[in-house]
């Protein structure tokens, strides 16, 4: 796949990010909910799974003295198997039945849904960096501005389905896992204010493009995705120094808070030996990520 300037952005942010100097390093571990809604050809599923999440992250760094700062956030989610209903679809019939002039399909609405066990896991990565500039910057917090890029690889693995009288179906569905791999970049902002010595609460929101290429068992690879990805966090970072009175720790602090994490992918273009066709609908998905994490780290 030829990369695209959002792309090319992306890969840029990570290099540009894994060359600075250790400024700080922030260690979390989190605990939520990982949301997945999708509807394809004969298939939908919505399902909420249990995830932990492992997280290195900068929230804000100033380049020496001056108001331009960068960002980073690296998560590591993944969930246990767990069993879930899946909703498949009849094939509609559509011949008009004598007398009647409805089909069957008229009759109970357009598809006759069967819910059919399934074992579902997720698991992936997901990595924002960014750039900006602080609009407000005193000793006690700031206010800051920027552009942000990142990539995205969930996984969602939906497999052994256990319904012994659909095996013609269930022999194709038996691979529905989709994977997907998305770049993204967009706009950020951010702010933080020192409650008191030892406690600083912070805050931040970005809203991104997103574009990447998905694999699925059913419907095939090398599907072009489209969409948006949004995220929101808050969190408290508390240094002992402080509050116990031990110069020794002051480098030293934990972090708490909370994190939301959202990717919609609007619209879908499969590429054919004859051309690109776009073709809404074929996968209509979104997913969810949230966390409440508790960390520690070391300003460096």
């Amino acid at each position: 796949m030829t990369l695209s300037s959002s792309q090319s952005l992306a890969l840029a942010g990570i290099a540009w990010v894994s060359a600075l100097p250790a400024h700080a390093l922030e260690l979390r571990y989190g605990s939520g909910d990982f949301d997945m809604g999708m509807a394809a050809p004969l298939v939908s599923m919505d399902a909420t799974l249990s995830v932990d999440t492992l997280t290195l992250a900068e929230p804000h760094k100033n380049l020496g003295d001056s108001r331009l700062y960068y960002q980073f956030r690296a998560d590591y989610f993944d969930s246990d198997t767990v069993n879930k209903m899946t909703d498949f679809s009849s094939l509609p019939l559509r011949t008009k039945l004598p007398g009647v002039n409805s089909s069957l399909t008229d009759l109970v609405a357009d598809n006759t849904p069967l819910p059919v066990p399934a074992d579902y896991r997720i698991h992936g990565l997901n990595v924002d960096v960014g750039m900006g500039y602080d609009v407000v910057k005193t000793p006690k917090g700031h206010i800051g501005v920027g552009v942000n890029t990142g990539v995205s690889t969930p996984l969602m693995e939906v497999r052994n389905f256990k319904l012994a009288t659909a095996n013609f179906v269930m022999d194709a569905l038996d691979t529905f896992d989709t994977d997907i791999t998305t770049y993204k970049a967009g706009v950020g902002v951010q702010g933080s204010y020192q409650a008191t010595p030892w406690l600083e609460v912070a805050g931040g929101a970005s809203l991104n493009h997103q574009t990447g290429e998905m694999d699925n068992g059913i419907l095939g690879s090398g599907i072009d995705m489209e969409g948006t990805y949004r995220t929101v966090e808050v969190s408290a970072k508390i240094r002992p120094a402080a509050l116990l009175h031990q110069p020794t720790l002051k480098n030293a602090f934990i972090s708490i808070g909370h994190t939301q994490s959202r990717w919609d992918y609007d619209s879908a273009e499969v590429t054919t030996p004859v051309g690109v066709f776009n073709v809404p609908g074929v996968m209509d998905a979104d997913f969810e990520h949230s966390s409440t994490f508790i960390g520690a780290g070391y300003d460096f």
